[in-house]
């Protein structure tokens, strides 16, 4: 339920949420390789964060499955508009542009945090979140296209898919603060992903991972994509929101997600970096130290006081 806000903490939980799903590009790449299509990833993984969740529950105190109306309503609205419609439209803006357009133009979603939470949350637009916003988006489309213009495409419906993925994503920054001291996190999250599964069943087929030859590294990607890639990550996210770090400023640190993904292609697969790919992830990590620079000032007074 409600925290003390601790925006550091919650900053840091932020972190963690973005590393969990800048890793998981790396073995989610496995298991699209070996036949399995991305459409049918999106219920596999969020089967398999209803059931971490589920489990949680069961084990932990069956008094968390309770939730009112409105809250049920919520958890419909985010499984719908925030995971299906989104994933959707994420595997559709692809098939009409490319994947580094398509994720470039996800990147955007920051932008749509900060106006949404100016409107809803009244948060203030400063010269700083600026900045930090402009180094991100920019930072993020350098990573991915190494500044590179010619891997982008521009087929205009496919822009607009492609930017509706960022709405989609940035609505489910803004109505999980919207709730999040109403309910307990693990609640929504166990609601929302088993709306999400069941909604996306209209576009994806779970048991698609029986159509092709056993391979028990992609039984074990699916699950480790449901349980810390979907489950821990969201959870470790709406907990950084819970503890005070405004809608806007998450939706800016969680874009470490792309050059996390990035170096772990550069450990993992000896993945070549360009100079311009290392100066986007520069600008990345710079939005979030200036997003936190107070807070990290009061932690560096803190210790020199004890």
């Amino acid at each position: 339920m409600t925290k003390d806000k601790k925006p550091l903490v919650g900053s840091l939980m932020i972190v963690i949420s973005s590393v969990l799903w800048g890793t998981a590009l790396l073995y989610s790449q496995y298991i699209l390789d070996n036949g399995i299509s991305s459409r049918d990833l999106v219920s596999m993984k969020m089967l398999f964060g209803f059931i971490t969740m589920l489990a949680y529950i069961l084990f932990r105190d069956k008094a968390l499955f309770k939730i009112d109306k409105r809250g049920l309503a919520y958890c419909a609205i985010i499984g719908f508009v925030c995971h299906a419609i989104y994933n959707f439209l994420v595997f559709s803006a692809m098939e009409l542009t490319s994947i580094p357009t398509t994720v470039t133009l996800l990147n955007t979603s920051p932008i749509f945090v900060v106006i949404m939470s100016s409107i809803i949350f009244k948060e203030d637009i400063t010269i700083k979140k600026l900045l930090a916003l402009s180094l991100s988006v920019i930072g993020c489309w350098l990573t991915i296209t190494g500044g590179n213009l010619n891997s982008l495409s521009f087929n205009p419906i496919g822009v607009l898919l492609g930017l509706a993925s960022g709405v989609c994503y940035a609505t489910m920054t803004i109505l999980n603060k919207k709730i999040i001291g109403d309910y307990e996190q693990v609640t929504v999250l166990t609601y929302t992903f088993g709306f999400a599964f069941l909604f996306s069943l209209a576009f994806s087929n779970p048991l698609a991972i029986f159509e092709i030859p056993f391979n028990p590294l992609v039984y074990l990607f699916v699950i480790m994509l449901g349980v810390l890639s979907t489950a821990v990550s969201y959870l470790f996210y709406i907990t950084g929101l819970s503890l005070g770090i405004e809608s806007s400023k998450a939706s800016i640190v969680a874009t470490l997600e792309v050059p996390v993904s990035v170096v772990g292609s550069i450990i993992i697969f000896n993945q070549k970096v360009s100079t311009m790919e290392i100066l986007g992830m520069l600008f990345v990590l710079t939005s979030v130290l200036i997003l936190n620079e107070k807070s990290c000032e009061k932690l560096q007074n803190y210790e020199e006081i004890y």
